[in-house]
């Protein structure tokens, strides 16, 4: 698809992180119009600036809206250009950080991505569309009950340390996946990325992806890498399917 001021705008959540940071930045550098909401949007700016993204690229094709997503009234400024146009595709990256008490690690806003995805979806009920809109949503491995999708060995890692952040994605998925069955989203994609790391990308060649019931097994795979394939094969090719997808190198 190639993009232009005749195509809707993207709306990014969670943008200030690795992995929708990532594709937010290919869609800046595509041409893409794009709106983020964020809480502090110098932070976002320096991100952006220091990825390479130049100052003449985020002013022409980036709107930056101050909020939290929680907030739905926040979420519909996003959603909804000042002229009344709407989002046709949504980035969702939004994640706890985790905190430690004592030796357990605990998010530091446990349920965030399940209660940001739900004002997402009911921001968009009480909105103008005429068509609903598409959306890809960053999940982990280790949630699905269909097929086990992680190694052996991160067993402990996923089901005992990282159990509460996963109950938050699992939450956020099925909030996903009913806001497509209720009419309000057109299509749904969970991406379950495996453990996640900070490291270069490696480019979409070296990204092995499976499917709920064929996942794709491995131990890491870079945030870069993630963002690489929401641009490129979601909001670029693919938006419109319904499904769950891992990625791992």
């Amino acid at each position: 698809m190639a993009f232009s001021n005749n195509t809707s705008p993207v709306a990014f959540f969670g943008s200030t992180g690795g992995c929708t940071l990532s594709a937010l930045v290919k869609a800046l550098n595509s041409g893409a119009r794009s709106r983020a909401l964020v809480r502090t949007p110098s932070k976002l700016t320096d991100l952006l600036a220091s990825e390479g993204v130049s100052p003449n690229t985020i002013s022409n094709y980036l709107v930056i809206v101050q909020g939290n997503a929680k907030d739905e009234e926040a979420v519909k400024k996003t959603l909804r250009t000042e002229t009344g146009e709407l989002c046709e595709r949504i980035v969702f990256g939004i994640g706890a950080k985790p905190e430690f008490k004592g030796l357990k690690p605990v998010a530091d806003d446990p349920s965030v991505c399940e209660v940001a995805m739900k004002t997402i979806i009911t921001a968009i009920s009480h909105l103008p569309y005429a068509v609903a809109p598409s959306i890809v949503g960053v999940s982990s491995t280790g949630i699905t009950k269909v097929k086990r999708d992680v190694p052996l060995a991160y067993y402990h890692l996923y089901h005992l340390v990282l159990a509460s952040a996963h109950e938050d994605k699992r939450l956020m998925e099925e909030a996903m996946i009913e806001g497509q069955r209720s009419g309000i989203l057109s299509s749904y994609t969970i991406v379950a990325a495996t453990l996640l790391t900070s490291g270069a990308e490696k480019g979409l060649a070296k990204v092995k992806v499976g499917t709920e019931t064929a996942p794709a097994i491995g131990y890491s795979i870079s945030r870069k890498d993630v963002g690489g394939w929401i641009w490129s094969e979601w909001a670029v090719r693919g938006a419109g399917k319904n499904e769950r997808v891992s990625l791992t190198f």
